[in-house]
């Protein structure tokens, strides 16, 4: 009886494969790869020292701006990260994406009491306020956005005009660099939330 065969045709075909001159070209490269691999981690490093990195994307009608941040991966080569993008309406004047919430958000003050103001819309620059509170709407507020599964975020408003649906329209600003990285990352997980609900009424 004849004995069977311990490789099989396509096995041996893979070694035949292995041993061809472009593996081993291949593998005479490696050293260049690597030479250029260092070079542009060097090139990297040097600009994101002296220049602040960012990552720009245009989709339909909108302007996204990513910030890079130089860090280290397990293997101490440098890599990029991307911080929670800034978002912009593109058109005659660009301006800051406006998040529609699906529920108001209670601002509060410092010290987790109610203001009387609820947050509807909200950007990096702005929101669309109702004021609930009997006595008057404040001119300027420094308060406090708690959101579910985020670090309250500090803000400061200024207000700028009353809107014919009767919202208060304040111009904002964040207290801290951690706040403004937060509110960052809550506009853009709304935006995300948005595009997959435009997305899933299109099939």
């Amino acid at each position: 009886m004849q004995e069977q065969a311990l490789l099989t045709q396509a096995e041996l075909a893979f070694i035949r494969q292995l041993n061809q001159p472009t593996n081993i070209e291949a593998r005479s490269n490696l050293p260049l790869q690597a030479d250029i691999v260092k070079q542009f981690s060097e090139l990297l490093s040097h600009c994101a020292t002296h220049e602040q990195l960012s990552l720009h994307a245009h989709i339909a009608n909108q302007h996204l701006t990513f910030d890079l941040h130089l860090s280290q991966n397990a293997h101490s080569a440098p890599c990029l990260q991307l911080s929670a993008p800034q978002i912009f309406d593109e058109g005659a004047v660009n301006r800051a994406w406006r998040s529609p919430l699906s529920e108001p958000l209670a601002l509060h003050t410092p010290n987790a009491q109610p203001s009387g103001l609820w947050v509807h819309q909200l950007s990096m620059n702005g929101a669309l306020i109702e004021h609930r509170a009997r006595r008057a709407a404040p001119k300027r507020f420094h308060l406090v956005l708690p959101l579910d599964e985020h670090t309250p975020i500090a803000i400061a408003g200024v207000f700028v005009r009353k809107t014919v649906d009767g919202f208060l329209a304040y111009q904002l600003h964040t207290l801290d660099p951690q706040s403004d990285e937060h509110l960052r990352q809550f506009i853009y997980q709304q935006h995300l939330q948005q595009e997959q609900r435009l997305a899933s009424g299109h099939r």
